[in-house]
């Protein structure tokens, strides 16, 4: 695990050196290919936010009888196949409406949608959309400003390429996102808007868990993942967001959740843990549901598992039982879709700097293991 953190470092700090604080680039009418191949990680099945910094230019959207719906991003490109989608409903009209919108199985296609101004996206905009299981919610820059609520179910997967910037080219241009995309992020969880605000302004990459960042510095590369897009057609890159600030966090995945399990469990981070971070919040996706799982723990400790290290109630321990700091019970132990946050405030301490930790989550899981018990791995941070 360690190896693949510092390999994606190097890769995120290689895309870095190329092309610093760039956006992409495109105009309605054009039609850019900018596919990234199918990855289960585009489909999470533990909630979803898709979050970029975007400008909008409304009034160059022509109007009469075609009909636009300029694309940020569009996961599957199948007409009526999307499995969500983030744009604006421009229709035939220019209308300034801008959609989150999910498929479910039992809900079908979910829209969300967002009245804005006129030329309120002209300038850069941070605009997010999540999914938890029930609730539907847009945030612009870090705010919310819409919300319903669905049929509990998780995002159908229906395969297909992620395309940024576009969308169903059946009408050549009509999907084409007109202004500029920036930080386009993909997460597996519905994250809080202290989440999403604590960290737009930050231009991320080598992320650990299963979150994927597209940096979009002349290249269209997820710099935490690795996942890498084929791109054809007329889009260009300009200038970004203005004060972004690259961070690569001094984290990374160790140990192995339980592996006699359904679902893999996955230890995540919502935000950086920054000081004076008062929304990190430590995550574990695709746990047991509540209906599985009476309880959960979540272990804060000091240092890593010693080599040779025994399993407990036959649970892989991520971290040395004899340096652990501090335990919380999780009553119910996750959200409906099996997701467990807990929220750690960092206060604004600087003689905070540099203090590591290893988190990880334990779940009283029946349907799960010999003894009836399930993990995450294990996670690392130091807070920066």
């Amino acid at each position: 695990m360690r190896i693949t953190h510092l390999a994606l470092a190097s890769l995120a700090s290689i895309a870095a050196l190329s092309a610093q604080n760039q956006a992409l680039q495109t105009s309605t009418g054009a039609s850019p290919i900018i596919d990234v191949p199918f990855d289960p990680l585009l489909v999470p099945p533990t909630g979803l936010t898709v979050e970029a910094w975007v400008t909008y230019d409304e009034t160059t959207v022509p109007t009469g009888g075609i009909f636009y719906w300029p694309t940020v991003a569009r996961q599957n490109i199948t007409p009526n196949g999307e499995s969500w989608l983030f744009r604006v409903g421009a229709s035939n009209f220019s209308n300034r409406s801008f959609e989150f919108s999910v498929r479910t199985a039992t809900s079908g296609l979910a829209v969300l949608s967002w009245a804005f101004q006129p030329g309120e996206l002209l300038t850069w905009t941070h605009m997010a959309g999540t999914f938890d299981g029930t609730t539907m919610r847009i945030f612009k820059n870090g705010v919310q400003v819409a919300t319903r609520t669905t049929t509990l179910s998780e995002v159908q997967n229906l395969g297909g390429v992620l395309r940024i910037g576009n969308g169903d080219v059946s009408v050549a241009g009509n999907e084409t996102w007109n202004g500029q995309i920036d930080e386009l992020r993909i997460w597996p969880m519905a994250r809080s808007g202290g989440e999403i605000m604590a960290a737009m302004n930050q231009q991320l990459s080598s992320m650990p868990g299963k979150v994927l960042t597209f940096n979009l510095d002349g290249i269209v590369v997820d710099s935490s993942r690795g996942l890498v897009a084929n791109a054809t057609g007329p889009y260009a890159f300009s200038a970004g967001a203005p004060g972004l600030v690259p961070v690569t966090p001094l984290a990374f995945n160790v140990g192995q959740s339980t592996t006699t399990c359904a679902r893999t469990i996955d230890a995540q981070l919502g935000s950086l843990p920054t000081v004076g971070n008062s929304a990190f919040t430590v995550w574990a996706t695709r746990g047991p549901r509540p209906t599985s799982s009476p309880l959960g723990l979540v272990v804060a400790a000091g240092q890593g598992a010693v080599p040779g290290q025994p399993t407990f109630q036959g649970v892989s321990l991520a971290f040395n039982p004899a340096t652990v700091l501090a335990q919380t019970t999780l009553i119910p132990p996750t959200s409906v879709l099996g997701n467990a946050a807990f929220n750690l405030p960092i206060p604004n301490q600087p003689t905070l700097l540099g203090t590591s930790l290893i988190f990880q989550f334990g779940f009283v899981d029946a349907q799960c293991g010999p003894q009836g018990y399930s993990a995450s791995n294990g996670i690392v941070f130091s807070v920066q």
